[in-house]
């Protein structure tokens, strides 16, 4: 009950602000804190080093790894569009859970997904029997409600290397005569 509460109470908020009410600032907190907590709306820029790594966000849909030699070693740049979204993690297994088909971003435990950020990115061990240290990005894309994809990259923080791991969701509503996702001399 106190959920209806509060979201109505935000959506009658959000009505008078039309009349000036409220600022957008104030109303920024408000959607921050009742509809999407762990949402960031603007990514916090600049560089961060860790071990031989040094990492330069320049936005929530771009970052950029150097290594000591300041050589860039990896690079993501994502669209300016709602389809492509770039995250970060403390964790090589992240829990991905979803609200009403949105990510659920935050919270403290190893696995925790966060909206990239330069505040946001955390080393992290594998495992307690491994002395490696790493850093993680994710990038999800959507293509609409048929597909989308998750990449997450782990980049290790001596050497700069990096391991990717990809999953692909498709829905194909009457099948597919080739062999999928190759074989598409059918059409």
């Amino acid at each position: 009950m106190n959920k209806i509460i509060t979201v109505f109470s935000f959506l009658s908020l959000v009505s008078f602000n039309s009349l000036s009410y409220h600022s957008d600032e104030h109303n920024k907190k408000l959607y921050n804190d009742v509809i999407n907590p762990g949402w960031d709306f603007e990514a916090k820029t600049g560089e961060k080093t860790f071990n031989n790594v040094r990492v330069k966000v320049l936005s929530n849909k771009q970052v950029q790894v150097f290594n000591e030699k300041d050589k860039r070693i990896f690079a993501i740049k994502c669209p300016e569009s709602d389809s492509c979204s770039v995250y970060t993690t403390n964790s090589n297994n992240p829990t991905y859970e979803y609200d009403a088909g949105k990510l659920r971003l935050g919270g403290d435990k190893p696995g925790s997904i966060y909206k990239l950020s330069i505040n946001t990115i955390q080393e992290y061990k594998p495992s307690e029997y491994r002395e490696d240290k790493f850093i993680s990005f994710i990038i999800i894309t959507s293509g609409g409600s048929a597909g989308s994809g998750r990449d997450r990259y782990d980049i290790h923080t001596e050497h700069g290397w990096f391991y990717k791991e990809e999953t692909v969701f498709d829905w194909l509503r009457y099948g597919h005569p080739g062999e999928y996702p190759y074989g598409l001399d059918n059409y």
